[in-house]
């Protein structure tokens, strides 16, 4: 009898540890998307915390220096989005330049508490051309 009951407890505090594990490492998921992707399902992403990566667009920029308002447009060529963000921009961050920005939609635009310029030898978009290959950018991008 005493071993049932233990084995029972036993299971309890495993399923008990099991569900606080997974969802602490759910609630810690960002997830990487293009802006195409998220356009095709934005609902997957409400309340969700992303990361979004894209080209910074041309003629995008506008920064405040004295309220350090940033803002600009991601685009992957198919799908373009507004980002705010609030901080100084890096220093390696400009139009037509690789970006990953994370943070949340809200109201159809894009949050930002985080802005990372990707370089990469890899993918270079052609000179005067605004197409760009969807797996070749998100791959440069991770």
């Amino acid at each position: 009898m005493k071993k049932t009951i233990y084995a029972l407890l036993g299971v309890v505090v495993l399923g008990l540890a099991g569900f606080f594990i997974f969802r602490s490492i759910n609630s810690s998921l960002v997830y990487f998307i293009l802006p195409s992707e998220y356009a095709a399902n934005p609902d997957n992403y409400v309340g969700k915390r992303i990361r979004l990566g894209g080209v910074v667009e041309q003629n995008s920029i506008s920064f405040n220096d004295k309220s350090l308002e940033l803002n600009f447009v991601v685009t992957d060529s198919i799908k373009s989005y507004k980002v705010s963000h609030y901080g100084a921009p890096p220093q390696l961050f400009k139009e037509n330049t690789g970006v990953v920005v994370e943070g949340k939609f809200i109201d159809g635009n894009f949050k930002s508490d985080e802005v990372l310029v990707k370089h990469s030898e890899v993918y270079t978009p052609a000179e005067g051309s605004n197409h760009y290959d969807i797996e070749e950018l998100k791959d440069a991008l991770q």
